[in-house]
């Protein structure tokens, strides 16, 4: 506690004690209208005990090496009665405990939401308090009376608990005073007497205050508490002389320090693994005090390394320099204060001293020939004596191309460098320069790191020391250099073998085994060799043919002749059939059933020569199979070729699928097997009966389109490896209506109609559907879909009379959602 505090709390004793001895003491009377005094001696409010005769109290203290103001506090007895208050700022609670039965458990939360525990075992008194202390030292005997029980941790005490390991509280007692005698003693307690549930404590850094004070004690949820020690905290003083006036501060404990003090050491000690943090709370009259040392995390020892300087003396202003390297001319400047500084500089001072709580700002008033600098931290207060240092000048030196010309570079792979950086130059390039450039006064010397391919470069004009402008003088030379380009033959019997590569054309002789194009080529070129003209009788052919020039002879191209014509074959899968026969250039092969599985390879009997075109196909497909053919055409190119693919599946599938939109009971035909399959909207699905090889081409249409208000588009296809299912979109068709009138003698007229279906459309057997009959005198009705095209012509007159369209009519038109209508009239 600090003196400011400790100086409150006994004025305020002392108070309550004079105002006890005035009222005659704490005894008189046992009237109910007496008020209560708690063992303070601190008369309560009749507000308090409300004037019941049988009203008892309880109060104490809960403390942590320093009060705990304000925390709320809870008070449970064996019955399940329960009270809650709230410490004062002394940390002292009050409470009715009227009818409570003993034993009880108190526990204080602190600040943090741990929780100090309490094992209570006196009984209420009517008309006076019993103490019930919050502490570190009765968490540790609530501890230790859960461990004799078989627990861990405070938090598990009960009264029950309590009640039935009342012996096991007594041994916690004695154990606590005989360990910690030696404090108990030096806090002018006795060791005899000490209870840390019911001596009484108060804010006054003596007895079990101080106790506490010399004391670090912790504990969790589940494990047991333990007590340590707490250290003092404190230092030197110098220069304060007989200045009054210095306080110090750590956290809310504050240190009054008299004049001439050469040392300090607050009150209040801290607990090992603490944090703290020393501070001038007050400067003495006429002087600056600083503190050093003064923060960080208590140990296991007294710390008396805190130093704390008073002086009336200014301080210095200066700092870091950093890149300044040979650049010279920097000038910093404070206000009207200058100071110049060298080049390759680490640091600076200013000439002149600040005084306390003078402004300051460091600028740069002069930059360095060949560099840019720029100040951090460079302004603030003197609140010192010591020497400022803070500020930072940054400098960087400006940086300029540095580059040059090349010459003669036709290919890729050059890379210059110096030493922090390199470049790549890429072929036919007439200039470079380094990415990022050079510092000024920084050496370079330009190298050549890596040559391009098939040429050597040199490097002139390349070493010196960056100014203050580009260079681009750097002179970088190259001279290709060419090879040959050939290789070996095999086989080579004929005459006539031309080969070619980069425009040259090489005439090979008869038996030849090496050849060599006539000019060399230069390095980086790409090549591709290729015969231009096959020897006589013979077919060769390149391996290794194409690549690059890199910087040696190629030597390792290889030409292959051969004089025998070369074979046409391939594999088959999935033949389950008999009868399979594949024809090409003039030849049948029979192809039988693979004596295990359904896969085989074929080969056909005669080869076949260079540049022969080949197209395999199946003229026969086997029993209840279809085979597609892939791969199955190109030209002979000198080796057997083996890759034509028979793929062989199913050869007949039925022609099945649904009819979408249907209006109507519906019959579908196909046209090649006159099968038909009847529809409902219910069941609009269907599959014909019969069917239908691969390959065929089919129809699947509505019956009697022309007699229905609805029908069905036909499709038509031919039938894929797989089959096919088919999806008819159906649609509402529209009434067209042929009137004759006129005709006599039951003579009848000739007439051909022509009905054309839009795209989609069509529902019948064919897209165009044309019709010759003779019609006599009524009115016939056809259904037509929308966009249909009719056409009438007479191709018969009525032996007596004559016909012809109504004025008013066409013969020829289109049908709309409205219907058509056509009539003719006979005389």
């Amino acid at each position: 506690m600090n003196k400011t505090t400790r100086a409150i709390s006994l004025l305020g004793l002392l108070w309550s004690s004079l105002a006890l001895v005035a009222c005659g003491g704490g005894g008189g009377g046992g009237s109910s209208t007496t008020p209560m005094v708690d063992s303070y001696g601190i008369t309560q409010a009749s507000s308090f005990d409300g004037g019941v005769v049988s009203a008892a109290g309880i109060n104490g203290a809960a403390a942590d090496g320093a009060v705990l103001a304000n925390a709320p506090v809870t008070i449970t007895d064996s019955a399940g009665h329960s009270v809650s208050a709230t410490t004062n700022s002394n940390g002292i609670y009050h409470a009715r405990i009227d009818g409570f039965v003993p034993p009880m458990v108190g526990v204080v939360t602190k600040p943090d939401g741990s929780r100090w525990y309490a094992p209570g075992t006196a009984a209420p008194v009517a008309r006076s308090f019993i103490v019930l202390n919050l502490t570190g030292l009765t968490d540790k005997l609530a501890s230790d009376v859960v461990s004799a029980a078989g627990q861990s941790g405070s938090s598990r005490l009960t009264p029950a608990l309590l009640g039935a390991n009342s012996t096991a509280l007594a041994q916690a007692k004695a154990n606590l005073n005989s360990n910690l005698s030696s404090q108990i003693t030096a806090a002018g307690l006795s060791t005899s007497t000490f209870d840390p549930v019911t001596t009484l404590l108060t804010n006054t850094n003596t007895g079990y205050d101080l106790l506490l004070n010399g004391l670090a004690i912790s504990n969790t949820a589940t494990t047991p508490t333990v007590i340590g020690t707490r250290y003092s905290l404190g230092g030197s003083i110098s220069g304060l002389g007989s200045a009054a006036g210095l306080s110090l501060k750590n956290g809310n404990d504050t240190l009054f320090v008299s004049a001439g003090a050469t040392s300090f050491a607050f009150s209040r000690l801290i607990a090992p693994g603490a944090s703290y943090s020393v501070s001038v709370a007050s400067q003495p009259s006429g002087l600056t005090c600083s503190v050093n040392n003064g923060s960080g995390t208590m140990g296991s020892a007294a710390l008396t390394n805190v130093a704390v300087v008073c002086s009336t003396s200014v301080a210095s202003l200066g700092g870091s320099v950093s890149g300044l390297g040979s650049a010279s001319g920097l000038v910093l400047a404070n206000g009207s204060q200058t100071v110049s500084v060298p080049a390759n500089a680490s640091s600076f001072t200013f000439p002149s001293n600040l005084t306390l709580g003078a402004s300051y700002w460091v600028t740069v008033q002069t930059q360095p020939t060949g560099a840019t600098c720029a100040v951090n931290n460079g302004g603030g207060t003197v609140t010192s004596i010591a020497p400022i240092t803070s500020v930072q000048v940054q400098c960087v030196l400006n940086t300029y191309p540095l580059g040059g010309s090349v010459s003669g570079l036709s290919t890729n792979g050059l890379v210059l460098g110096i030493t922090a950086q390199s470049v790549n130059v890429p072929a036919n390039a007439v200039s470079w320069s380094f990415p990022a450039g050079v510092a000024v006064g920084v050496n370079y010397n330009v190298a050549v790191r890596a040559q391009p391919v098939g040429a050597t470069c040199s490097v002139s004009n390349g070493s010196g020391t960056m100014g203050t402008s580009a260079i681009n003088s750097v002179a970088v030379s190259c001279s290709t250099a060419s090879y040959s380009l050939g290789g070996s033959i095999s086989g080579l019997t004929g005459s006539g073998l031309v080969l070619s590569a980069l425009g040259q054309s090489l005439t090979v002789a008869a038996n030849a085994t090496q050849f060599t194009f006539a000019t060399p080529v230069a390095a980086g070129t790409a090549y591709n060799v290729q015969v231009q003209t096959q020897p006589s009788g013979q077919t060769c052919s390149v391996s290794n043919g194409s690549g690059s020039i890199t910087g040696s002879a190629v030597s390792n191209v290889q030409i292959s002749c051969s004089s025998s014509a070369t074979t046409l074959g391939g594999s088959v899968t999935g033949l389950t059939g008999t009868g399979l026969v594949v024809a090409s250039n003039g030849q049948s092969l029979a192809i039988p059933l693979p004596s295990t599985g359904t896969s085989t390879t074929f080969v056909f009997p005669q080869a076949l020569a260079y540049g022969t075109p080949y197209d395999v196909t199946v003229p026969t497909q086997p029993t209840d199979q279809y085979c597609s053919v892939g791969n199955g055409k190109g030209s002979m190119a000198g080796l057997n070729v083996s890759n034509v693919q028979l793929n062989c599946g199913p050869g007949s599938f039925a022609l099945s699928g649904t009819a979408s939109g249907l209006l109507g009971p519906l019959t579908l035909v196909v046209s090649s097997t006159g099968d038909t399959a009847a529809l409902t909207v219910a069941k609009p699905g269907f599959s014909f009966a019969t069917l239908i090889p691969v390959g065929t081409r089919y129809r699947v249409y509505s019956e009697f389109p022309a007699l229905r208000a609805y029908a069905c588009n036909a499709a038509d296809g031919t039938l894929p490896p797989g089959g096919v299912s088919l999806v008819l979109s159906c649609f509402t068709q529209y009434a067209h209506t042929l009137t004759v009138s006129g005709l006599v003698n039951d003579a009848s007229l000739g007439l051909s109609m022509t009905f054309s279906y839009p795209t989609g459309s069509s529902p019948d057997q064919s897209d165009t559907v044309t019709q010759t009959f003779t019609a006599t005198n009524g009115t016939l009705t056809y259904y037509l879909p929308v966009g249909a095209r009719y056409s009438y012509g007479i191709t018969a007159q009525p032996a007596t009379g004559n016909c012809a369209l109504s004025p008013s009519g066409s013969g020829n038109g289109s049908q709309t959602t409205n219907g058509s209508a056509v009539k003719f009239s006979c005389q």
